[in-house]
């Protein structure tokens, strides 16, 4: 095995971290930040898949409904995989906005509701960005600020932020054409 140590994609704070476990040092606390529990929490819920319909769960046989927790969403790929996805249809992206938006609101975490919210604003940006479509009530003015609020959030990977910013440059634009009323 080779002696070079292998890049792993951590912070530095989870280096630092790893290094303290290492040596045997106290961690400071049992669970990490808000800021590290946002990030573990988006990055499980982006490689979730999709939960199965509940209309197809209804349409089971009684003796396989009870073993429908087991199934994998027909869609099959990870919640982020089909928000990054330009080929992603329109009616999985607006399951993912429905999904995020019942598990967020069904939450008493500050956490995981923020963490949803995220994910269901991906899920818009995703329909604006891809589809041209606005699968929302929001005003395109209200839309802009809400991606670059969640543009700025430290927790929030990459690829979402930058789905997120395509999708402001768009509301920007639209805004601009449709004026104040920005509908």
């Amino acid at each position: 095995m080779d002696n070079e140590s292998q890049d792993f994609d951590l912070s530095r704070h989870q280096k630092s971290r790893l290094l303290s476990l290492g040596l045997g040092s106290k961690p400071r606390e049992l669970s990490t930040d808000k800021v590290e529990q946002k990030a573990d929490m988006l990055y499980d819920v982006l490689t979730r898949t999709l939960p199965v319909d509940p209309s197809v769960v209804n349409s089971l046989p009684d003796v396989v409904r009870g073993l429908s927790s087991g199934l994998q969403s027909l869609a099959g790929l990870p919640i982020g995989d089909l928000l990054r996805d330009p080929t992603t249809d329109i009616t999985t992206i607006s399951r993912i906005k429905q999904y995020a938006k019942d598990s967020g609101t069904s939450t008493s975490s500050e956490i995981e509701s923020d963490v949803f919210l995220v994910v269901y604003y991906a899920a818009i940006a995703g329909a604006l960005v891809f589809h041209n479509e606005k699968i929302t009530q929001h005003s395109y003015q209200d839309l802009e600020q809400f991606f670059l609020s969640f543009r700025k959030k430290d927790w929030v990977i990459e690829e979402i932020k930058d789905l997120l910013s395509k999708a402001r440059t768009h509301c920007r634009r639209i805004a601009r054409a449709t004026g104040p009323s920005g509908k």
